[in-house]
């Protein structure tokens, strides 16, 4: 429902480009034939161009300082009952679909109608069907209808010879989907402007060929005037068109230059603009990285996949994050409980993650548009962590007074991160210091469970990759060692860097290599 209306959003934009560029640059041209192709055009495109996307997959390096961010969640508010707008809309635009469903219909019907209560007469291909009732000369396919009662014998010449162009060159057709268009769109009220230049295009069209072969343009133009009847039904090609002036100003108006034709490409640099500003997605992808360190402990290659999640978020973006989770890893992930606000932004979501090892839920509600917010998944450990990132907390582990070595990945902005233990066994919950869950990340089945609060003035970061010896420990610019930085209260911390692999050699030499810890107090 809500993807149907974002696509008619977009299919109204498209055709709003290509009636400006009409209205602004081709509409005073003479290039009929081709202006009757180019708003042709403009109806394909609308319907086709909302469903072509460019996926673009960006890959960014994993860093090698690693800075923990965490952000608290709100707190889950009692669900309240909220004006569903987009069920709304819906049922709006359906409605609106069936009357003018209904309304093109009756004109269809009350045409063959008419066709079939009169005879006609015929001459190679045209239909020609004499009637009674007081309206205007038109065609319909092959046949042209007219009361000749009405006209005299060289006014109905001229009318002939401007209904034969019609049906000769299918004008029908043109009539035919502008109309099923207004029914698809009618809530844009560029497709009523769209349908009506549309048909005074062809009017154009059928008069420029009818002047070349009668012997007088100002009869033609005398008949023109003259006759104004009613006509006879919008799904048809009248002869009599209100804008009489319009259709004499273009018959004496030269012939546009060629070279003006270029003002057709204007359409595309602005058909560009489009693509990528509504029909481009991109998904962040973290580089395979190995790290070696003094033991020789090679890591094997950890391919950490990112999704980001944000209030703006579409069901059409949920929907490809779980496509591309299941086909591309073999992870479920189901979006429910999703709740949105008039603007369409997401107030309130319940995520549920799994992997071959791995399970992890989220959920967020708030009455305001929730925090952006990431998934991220290692392919080699089956490890999941979904999380918010704002402000700095440092943390350790311990568990019955023993250290607890973890991964800290991040992107280059520090913003998402993702922790897990090095055999994957473990699950790890991240508290803030008003004790609410700020960081899920489950990494198996196997029984341990480590809860982190940063309000407990004894926690402090420390991080390693596996190799038997501690890195270097600096605080304030000193080297300091591991028990002091056991014994530091991080109330007195500023900042902590953690320098990793060849960024701690370059800095610190053959001492780095086994990393480096940087710690800042506050003075």
């Amino acid at each position: 429902m809500e993807a149907f209306l974002l696509y008619i959003l977009k299919s109204s934009i498209l055709l709003a480009i290509f009636y400006l560029v009409y209205y602004v640059l081709l509409r005073k041209n003479t290039f009929f034939t081709v202006n009757r192709h180019f708003l042709l055009t403009g109806i394909l495109f609308s319907l086709v161009l909302p469903f072509v996307e460019f996926t673009f997959i960006t890959f960014i390096d994993q860093p090698d300082i690693y800075l923990i961010a965490s952000k608290q969640n709100s707190p889950i508010n009692e669900v309240s009952t909220k004006v569903n707008w987009w069920l709304i809309g819906f049922i709006t635009y359906l409605l609106g679909v069936l009357v003018f469903s209904i309304r093109f219909a009756i004109q269809l019907i009350s045409l063959f109608k008419l066709i079939q209560n009169h005879n006609y007469t015929q001459e190679t291909k045209f239909k020609f069907v004499q009637v009674q009732e007081d309206i205007s000369p038109f065609s319909f396919f092959n046949y042209i209808v007219y009361n000749p009662k009405l006209h005299s014998s060289q006014e109905l010449s001229m009318i002939l010879k401007h209904e034969k162009v019609h049906v000769t060159q299918n004008h029908t057709l043109d009539i035919i989907i502008t109309n099923l268009f207004l029914i698809f769109q009618w809530i844009n009220p560029i497709v009523w402007f769209y349908k009506k230049s549309t048909e005074q295009n062809l009017e154009f069209i059928a008069d420029r060929e009818t002047i070349n072969q009668v012997n007088s343009k100002k009869e033609y133009f005398m008949t023109l005037v003259s006759v104004s009847s009613n006509n006879y039904s919008t799904i048809t090609n009248n002869f009599y068109q209100s804008l009489i002036k319009k259709r004499i100003v273009m018959l004496n108006k030269q012939n546009s230059q060629k070279k003006q034709l270029w003002k057709i490409a204007i359409v595309i640099p602005l058909l560009s603009l489009f693509l990528w500003s509504f029909n481009t997605n991109e998904i962040v992808k973290i580089k395979e990285n190995n790290t070696t360190t003094s033991s020789n402990a090679t890591k094997g290659d950890k391919k950490i996949v990112k999704f980001k999640i944000t209030k703006s978020s579409s069901k059409k973006d949920l929907n490809r994050i779980k496509e591309t989770f299941k086909d591309e890893y073999d992870v479920d992930i189901k979006f429910s409980n999703i709740q949105r606000n008039t603007n369409n932004e997401i107030i309130g979501i319940m995520v549920n993650v799994s992997s071959k090892k791995s399970n992890a839920n989220y959920s967020l509600q708030n009455e305001s548009p929730i925090q952006s917010f990431v998934i991220l998944y290692n392919s080699k450990t089956y490890g999941i962590s979904i999380g918010q990132s704002d402000h700095i907390n440092s943390i350790s582990i311990r568990e019955k007074g023993k250290d607890q070595i973890l991964e800290v990945y991040s992107d280059n902005n520090k913003q998402e991160y993702i922790v897990s233990n090095n055999n994957g066994s473990k699950t790890v919950k991240i508290k803030d210091k008003d004790g609410k869950i700020i960081q899920e990340e489950v990494h198996g089945p196997e029984e341990g469970y480590f809860k982190i609060n940063t309000k407990d003035k004894k926690t402090y970061a420390f991080f390693n990759d596996g190799a038997k010896k501690d890195p270097l420990f600096f605080i304030d610019g000193k080297e300091s060692s591991k028990e002091e930085m056991e014994n530091l209260d991080t109330e007195n911390i500023e900042s902590m860097n953690v320098y990793k692999g060849k960024k701690a050699e370059k800095k610190y030499g053959k001492k780095g290599e086994n990393g480096v810890i940087e710690v800042k107090t506050k003075k």
